[in-house]
């Protein structure tokens, strides 16, 4: 039995923004942002880091992991669509367990949402951080229902 692919690769310079658009969503861009400008100019940003930490600190700090799917989607409820989301190093905490990918797919079920992706891709997967530190990710995009701007 052949294993489903699912997630998908395009390269940025070989697109134009109508090509862009019709591409499955949510839209992982692994483009410098000062390239794709014309492309995000009609989305709302939605910087994660601050707002998130912020919502957080109302918990105790052991229970944090527990309320960060929901705050999260609770400021993601509050922003019209289009949204890109960047600046979400927060989300790559070990504490929270997340599979951020599956974050930003579910978040994606309710508004029309892009990533800023705030690492490196590489031979068909997103990376975050470096092996040695405690933060590190890799996802293998075909485990992903995505499509990746490179």
């Amino acid at each position: 039995m052949k294993e489903k692919v699912m997630g998908a690769t395009f390269k940025f310079s070989s697109m134009n923004k109508v090509e862009i658009e019709k591409l499955m969503k949510p839209l992982i861009l692994c483009v410098r942002q000062d390239k794709i400008t014309s492309y995000i100019s009609e989305y709302n940003v939605l910087s994660v880091n601050g707002l998130l930490s912020k919502n957080l600190l109302r918990y105790e700090f052991d229970k944090r992991s527990i309320f960060i799917t929901d705050e999260f989607n609770k400021i993601i409820d509050n922003i019209n669509d289009p949204i890109l989301i960047k600046d979400f190093e927060i989300l790559f905490d070990p504490a929270f367990q997340l599979d951020v990918l599956k974050l930003f797919i579910m978040a994606n079920r309710k508004k029309r949402v892009t990533v800023l992706w705030c690492g490196k891709y590489k031979n068909g997967r997103l990376i975050f951080a470096e092996p040695e530190y405690e933060d590190y990710k890799s996802y293998n995009i075909s485990d992903y229902d995505i499509s990746c701007i490179v």
